[in-house]
């Protein structure tokens, strides 16, 4: 954690106006000076500052913001001489108190951060911000057994805090020698440039600190991290294996652990595979990830990228193996089904490894944005593999973003899968002239951006797509689910959407249920947001009635029989849906929605 300035723009009004002369002129300047920092003018903050507390020295307030303005400007010494005028008005002021020890620490001057921190705790004993600064000045003093101290103190009263946990791990490494306290510099300058977007400046920092200390791991491990983003496989390569090479940076003299079953060496050997794949070492990269699973078998991308290279390898029956194990932890990861699909297609003689790897091809000149290379070698690839899925698809998304609808039906009825079958939905609806392709467009850039977690974004973009296409279903479904589902707000806007989006697609009797018991779905959550918990558990049984197995239909609609008062009916949805999908039981362990029937034997059975 690094220090951090505590600016409290704000009147103390302490000030004893009989002691001015123009006591209400000073005070509007006082406002004026308080506006230019607002706004970031810091230079004529500045000299208002200056022409406050050459007018009322005995101002305390100006000569606080006055040392604001200098560390905002990076004259760290100006700023420590501020506080400390400050500081002889209000010798118990803890926020300048605590702002004089981050000046004096941004200026070298650890002794003076020291005492600053000290007497501010004097005052506030559990000030963690002055415990945690505290430390990290005594730290640079190479005074680590007080440094941890002060660490240990802080997270003591706030247990929560991550970086001082890293503050303290830091501290003991320095205490045993783990490296220097000159390579730790080195080291965390390195980190500041890559933050800042100076990549190469950073790199040369992390050598600083390896030639410093050879066996600094972190720091091997940065610069391959960097190595690798750069495209420097092979120096990437090399800086893991110096990594994997060295002991932990915590206790490795007091712990008894083998080098290849380190927890922190799983994702090492992970990122040591993606090095070796991307530099066409294939052979490697599956030693790598074999390495990561053995120490982390749950480690779905491992074994899905393992997968990957050994079905390039054209170990197949291995290649199914892999992705079949990640399949386990991950159910629902579209890409790896993919993989599988392919390896098992191969192996059975309806694929081929030439349609394949010109598949991939494609995939290489789409990215290029020259769709029609792309087209002809998929177009390829299906002559040789006419049952080849994923080349279908590719078509299919290909013709459809440019707009050729009847090639993208056609592929897409080909591939039979279920994201063509949706964009042949899409496909058909825009031949047919019921929304333009722009909208479209904005739906998709939409998710996207909720996808993103860019929210409001993806409120503006989905609203546009609705006010572009009113008559598209998916971009008024999409923006009520995301109302109801991720922002929780405009319910009653997100009711009107979901209905319209039903009534815009069948039946008056069950509407839009056999094509889309999703739309369904989200009328029942927007109606259990609303706590209407008998149509909310209406709608979700029109969902299941055509996708009975859909695991978070079921979950919801057992969330709606419990708030309805139903437990067996509940108990059975959540039955279902723990069935379809393990991963429910720790989304139950923590919904306080079945707080109800938590202790029933019934609800135990199901999450112990």
């Amino acid at each position: 954690m690094r220090p951090r300035l505590l600016i409290q723009i704000c009147f103390l009004l302490i000030v004893l106006f009989g002691s001015f002369a123009r006591g209400d002129d000073l005070m509007s300047l006082f406002a004026q000076g308080i506006e230019e920092l607002n706004a970031g003018q810091l230079d004529a903050a500045l000299e208002t500052f200056k022409q406050i507390t050459t007018t009322a020295p005995d101002f305390p307030d100006a000569h606080y913001h006055l040392a604001l303005v200098y560390y905002r400007k990076a004259q760290f010494r100006e700023a420590a001489a501020a506080f400390k005028q400050t500081l002889k008005f209000l010798p118990r002021d803890v926020a300048a108190l605590v702002n004089l020890g981050l000046a004096s620490y941004r200026a070298a001057e650890m002794s003076e951060a020291v005492n600053a921190y000290r007497t501010a705790l004097e005052i506030q004993p559990h000030n963690v911000e002055a415990l945690n600064n505290l430390g990290l000045a005594y730290q640079e003093l190479g005074q680590f057994e007080e440094a941890i101290a002060a660490y240990d103190k802080a997270l003591r009263l706030r247990p929560d805090l991550p970086e001082v946990e890293a503050n303290l791990a830091t501290a003991h490494e320095l205490q045993r020698g783990t490296y220097s306290l000159a390579a730790y510099r080195h080291y965390r300058t390195g980190m500041q440039l890559k933050r800042a977007g100076n990549a190469q400046a950073a790199v040369a920092a992390w050598q600083q600190a390896i030639a410093e200390s050879p066996d600094y791991r972190l720091a091997h491990l940065q610069l391959a991290e960097t190595y690798f983003e750069g495209g420097a496989y092979e120096r990437a390569i090399s800086a893991y294996l110096a990594a994997l090479e060295l002991h932990p940076d915590a206790g490795a003299e007091t712990i008894d652990i083998h080098p290849s079953n380190r927890p922190d060496d799983a994702d090492i050997f992970y990122n040591l595979g993606n090095s070796y794949l991307y530099a066409g070492k294939l052979e490697s990269a599956v030693s790598a990830y074999q390495r990561a699973v053995e120490i982390n078998p749950k480690m779905a991308s491992a074994w899905a990228n393992m997968g990957t290279v050994l079905l390039e390898l054209e170990r197949l029956d291995a290649a199914i193996a892999a992705c079949e194990k990640a399949l386990e932890i991950v159910p629902t990861a579209h890409q790896i089904r993919t993989t599988l699909t392919t390896a098992q297609g191969m192996k059975s003689g309806q694929l081929t490894m030439q349609a394949y790897r010109l598949w991939k091809r494609g995939v290489a000149a789409a990215n290029r944005g020259e769709s029609q290379t792309a087209i002809d070698l998929w177009s390829q690839a299906s002559a040789l593999s006419p049952n080849y899925a994923q080349v279908h698809e590719s078509l299919g998304w290909t013709y459809f973003t440019l707009q050729r609808f009847d090639d993208a039906i056609q592929a897409c009825q080909a591939a039979q899968t279920s994201f063509a079958a949706q964009l042949t939905t899409f496909a058909r609806e825009l031949k047919a002239g019921k929304y333009p392709f722009r909208a479209y467009q904005l739906w998709e850039q939409g998710r996207r951006a909720s996808a993103a977690g860019e929210l409001e974004r993806a409120v503006a973009l989905l609203s546009q797509a609705v006010s572009a296409g009113p008559g598209f279903i998916e971009a008024s479904n999409t923006l009520a689910w995301l109302y109801a589902d991720k922002l929780g707000t405009n319910l009653a806007e997100a009711e009107k959407l979901a209905r319209h989006a039903i009534s815009l697609s069948g039946s008056a009797d069950v509407p839009g249920a056999p094509d889309r018991p999703h739309l369904h779905h989200t009328l029942g959550w927007i109606l259990y947001k609303q706590e209407r918990y008998s149509e909310a558990l209406n709608a979700f049984d029109v969902a299941l009635r055509h996708s009975p197995d859909n695991a978070e239909y079921l979950y919801h609609a057992s969330l709606a029989a419990v708030k309805n008062g139903a437990t067996p009916q509940a108990l059975a949805y959540l039955a279902q849906a723990i069935k379809q999908d393990a991963q429910w039981i720790e989304t139950a362990r923590t919904q306080r929605e079945f707080d109800a029937i938590r202790f029933q034997a019934g609800f135990r059975a199901l999450v112990p």
